[in-house]
């Protein structure tokens, strides 16, 4: 019985010593969870402190990138159409300008002047640049006598730079030489230069016949080539407005006469205007004896100067 009860006596103080130990580490984790704990707060408060200026950055920034792009868009717009209006101005002031050349053409001693606009590019009058060649010809090639063989001058608008223009014709067309009474004899037209877009006025020859009667029992033509020089122009580089003077300087005439001893049904007035080639090719009335053509030339020189303001 003894022995009994000093085993059992020996057995509680260890179990009870057993369980104050797991009483201890189970008080010691909790406390050391308590520890933690705040730990992970000031973690978790660190990066929501972190992030929010972080994604206020990323709208800035983004907002920004908007900002600049819906700028700079606006302000090509706006470019664009500030330079489609400073064309628009340059063309309608061109072809006020061939108006006034027009006006004064074959009317020696009459002249007009006009206040050209500022569009931001260059004025120039160029009076030895377009070398135009004419020259005329039967239907055989046998007979062939150039008539014509000097400058005639032109005035172009250098547009300052912008997009490109596309190449067209404001007034008349690509014939460098024409036969029809109701043809511009201008040309008007907007092209790549040099270094940039131009609009630039010039003029082709045109040309006409008429049977006026007979002569030595043969049919009697008439020829006519009308030409329109600005060679006598003083030689212009100018920028801004400025006031344009042209003036009709003189109408002058030049003869030729063929006759032509066989039947010839036309002749071709071929031209080459600096480099670009055309002809027209006029009716001959003409008898088993042949045809008289009396060919004449008509050079109206107008002169274009800057008069300042």
């Amino acid at each position: 019985m003894l022995i009994y009860t000093q085993i059992i006596l020996s057995i509680i103080p260890s179990k009870l010593a057993g369980s104050l130990n797991n009483l201890q580490n189970r008080v010691v984790g909790g406390m050391a969870r308590l520890k933690t704990k705040p730990n992970s707060l000031k973690f978790l408060r660190s990066r929501v402190a972190i992030a929010l200026p972080v994604t206020f950055l990323m709208l800035f920034v983004s907002l920004t990138l908007l900002i600049s792009a819906t700028y700079y868009f606006s302000i090509n717009r706006i470019s664009a159409k500030s330079q489609a209006l400073k064309v628009s101005g340059v063309e309608q002031e061109m072809l006020s300008v061939e108006k006034v050349v027009k006006f004064v053409a074959w009317s020696p001693g009459s002249y007009e002047i006009y206040e050209f606009g500022d569009f931001g590019g260059k004025f120039k009058v160029l009076p030895t640049a377009k070398r135009l060649v004419l020259n005329i010809t039967d239907d055989s090639s046998s007979f062939y006598d150039v008539f014509f063989n000097n400058s005639i001058g032109k005035v172009a608008y250098e547009l300052p730079p912008s997009e490109a223009q596309d190449n067209f014709f404001l007034k008349g067309d690509s014939r460098v030489v024409v036969n029809q009474s109701s043809s511009t004899m201008a040309q008007l037209y907007i092209s790549q230069g040099i270094e940039y877009y131009e609009i630039t006025l010039s003029y082709r020859p045109l040309a006409g016949s008429t049977v006026t009667g007979s002569s030595n029992g043969k049919p009697a033509n008439s020829l006519r080539i009308y030409i329109v020089n600005l060679n006598s122009s003083q030689s212009i580089t100018r920028l801004g407005g400025f006031r344009l003077k042209a003036s009709c300087v003189n109408v002058a005439s030049s003869w030729r006469s063929y006759n032509f001893t066989a039947p010839i049904t036309s002749l071709t007035v071929k031209a080459d205007l600096d480099g670009v080639l055309g002809e027209v090719s006029l009716p001959i009335s003409s008898n088993a004896q042949g045809a008289i053509v009396n060919f004449e030339t008509v050079t109206c020189s107008v002169k274009v100067e800057d008069v300042g303001w």
